[in-house]
């Protein structure tokens, strides 16, 4: 089987996928490390980790490249830690893939998976920040999302951890941890219909590159998504869904616009059926004054439109979650 655990950085998943590891119960453990060692207190953290993990009855394997090339013996429990690491090494390294990197990484995968009893792949969580990337840092996000995306898809559990609380996105021999097909739920009579009620917005929301409007787009064929980075300000009056949110609301404060005439327009705006937007709440405080400001408005606007909203629902590793 395959695990795929997530979470941000200090939240414990790296603790938690070890324990399941353990809890498998099996004789051969290996670990599988991804990063470099760098200086001298890079090398004392890696001996002192591998001793840790020895005491466990683990095995290591140093793999920077060329995942596919690790050969386990069979019947191996397998924690391969971490994918953001793997990613920047077959990015940047001189052996890596380069721009084929999610295609050699998901190949390796695959190969792993066809090795081992257990594979469980701690990944990270970098994708809600508010301050926009550079060019280099947007193209390494959006690798590293469609890996997670699609070894989320082929896994069997998929577990987000937030300060050693875990989540459970996808269990076994279930296609989401919830009864109620994507975006729709069960009225008294047995039919499916949307989540969206009284005029109110159907509201999806998750880090970058997770698979939300992919997502979107399936549960609402044929609907149009206006673009929130090129689309005028005036035209949030009439739209009927709104991709990339987040980028619009950082054009309206802007031009000067507030938080009250944002949510007033929107509120009178009755063919709004769906919003979608990227979490940028994370991360370090900006140290730029308008991105601080801008950070706080998002938030602020967010919050009071999911409180009005029948169903707000946040994709992680392209699987959706119904939170309200």
């Amino acid at each position: 089987m395959i695990h795929l655990v997530t979470g941000g950085s200090g939240s414990g998943k790296s603790a938690y996928a070890e324990q399941c590891i353990l809890d498998f119960g099996g004789t051969r453990r290996v670990y599988i490390a991804t990063m470099q060692p760098f200086g001298a207190e890079g090398q004392a953290r890696i001996a002192r980790h591998r001793k840790m993990r020895a005491a466990k009855k683990f095995s290591t394997i140093e793999c920077y490249t060329n995942l596919k090339e690790v050969e386990l013996e069979p019947g191996s429990d397998v924690l391969l830690e971490c994918m953001s690491n793997l990613v920047a090494n077959e990015m940047y390294m001189e052996s890596g893939a380069g721009c084929h990197a999610d295609q050699a990484i998901l190949e390796g995968i695959r190969e792993l998976n066809q090795q081992c009893s257990n594979l469980v792949i701690v990944t990270n969580e970098v994708f809600s920040e508010s301050v926009p990337d550079s060019p280099e840092m947007k193209e390494y996000k959006r690798i590293l999302g469609r890996i997670n995306r699609e070894i989320a898809a082929m896994a069997d559990q998929v577990t987000e951890v937030i300060y050693g609380i875990t989540q459970q996105k996808k269990k076994p021999d279930t296609l989401v941890n919830r009864t109620e097909k994507p975006g729709v739920e069960s009225n008294k009579s047995g039919e499916s219909v949307m989540c969206q009620k009284e005029n109110r917005a159907h509201i999806i929301i998750g880090g970058a590159f997770q698979g939300k409007a992919q997502y979107a787009t399936k549960i609402y064929p044929g609907l149009e998504l206006t673009d929130g980075i090129n689309c005028s300000l005036d035209e949030i009056e009439n739209c009927v869904a709104i991709n990339k949110f987040h980028s619009f609301t950082r054009r309206w404060l802007l031009e000067g616009r507030t938080k009250e005439a944002l949510l007033t327009t929107l509120e009178k705006n009755e063919n709004l059926q769906l919003l979608i937007s990227d979490e940028i709440g994370y991360g370090l405080v900006p140290v730029d004054d308008f991105e601080r400001e801008y950070r706080e408005f998002h938030g602020r606007v967010m919050t009071e439109l999911a409180e009005q909203a029948d169903c707000v629902e946040r994709v992680v590793c392209g699987i959706p979650q119904r939170i309200k």
